[in-house]
């Protein structure tokens, strides 16, 4: 089964998501991930903080990626053009291909636009186009009834979803002894997100929390470069 990458870079100050150059050395890597893969990629801005950004894309294995492609020529030239630019804060595999996850998919368009239009909506016209990001961190030996109550309450989530399906996936390269489960739901806006934490459904379905050491919650949408 394919794995899921998600990576975290931060843009070193004072340059911005905005940068043209940083926006084409970024473009470029993109281009070599996908060509090395035949998978497509995505970056996602977080909302919290700008100047984080998330690295999206799918792999063969965890071996691939950091056997194959991390140590290639093209991958190091991309990293030393980056250096002073943008730095790496964490990197996980999750054991669930993009088929599973609420990634970007083209929405249909009219066939009555013009030329121009049509060049615009191929580019924009998306779904979803911003997430949120729920890092669960799972205490010892509690990995089963954190699944079982997962899937008896995720309908509670899903209901309220806005934007889709939520999809997530085991980090598949966590430290021993240690388990992560990575969730992406999709969302018209941040407030959809934070609406539904005020509702008795929210109740229900953290219920979770039992199993739980700590869970990292962040927003992201879709970066066009």
């Amino acid at each position: 089964m394919a794995v899921t990458e998600l990576a975290l870079l931060h843009i070193v100050p004072p340059l911005t998501a905005s940068d043209a150059s940083l926006r084409s050395k970024l473009k470029h890597a993109k281009t070599l991930m996908e060509s090395f893969t035949g998978r497509q990629f995505y970056y996602l801005q977080q909302i919290e903080d700008p100047s984080y950004i998330y690295v999206l894309g799918e792999w063969d294995s965890v071996q691939q990626h950091m056997e194959g492609f991390i140590p290639s020529s093209d991958n190091q030239g991309v990293l030393e053009s980056l250096k002073g630019q943008l730095e790496v804060k964490w990197l996980l595999h999750m054991i669930a291909p993009h088929s599973s996850l609420p990634v970007p998919r083209p929405l249909p368009v009219d066939r009555d636009a013009t030329a121009k239009e049509l060049k615009y909506k191929g580019k924009y016209n998306v779904s979803p186009k911003l997430w949120s990001i729920e890092r669960y961190f799972i205490k010892p030996g509690e990995k089963q009834k954190f699944e079982e109550t997962f899937e008896e309450n995720k309908h509670h989530l899903q209901e309220y979803v806005t934007e889709g399906t939520i999809g997530g996936g085991w980090r598949a390269d966590a430290e021993e002894g240690k388990e992560e489960f990575v969730l992406f739901s999709p969302w018209k806006s941040v407030e959809a997100h934070e609406s539904f934490v005020t509702t008795p459904a929210h109740e229900k379905y953290a219920a979770l929390r039992g199993s739980l050491e700590g869970v990292d919650v962040r927003h992201a949408e879709l970066l066009f470069l």
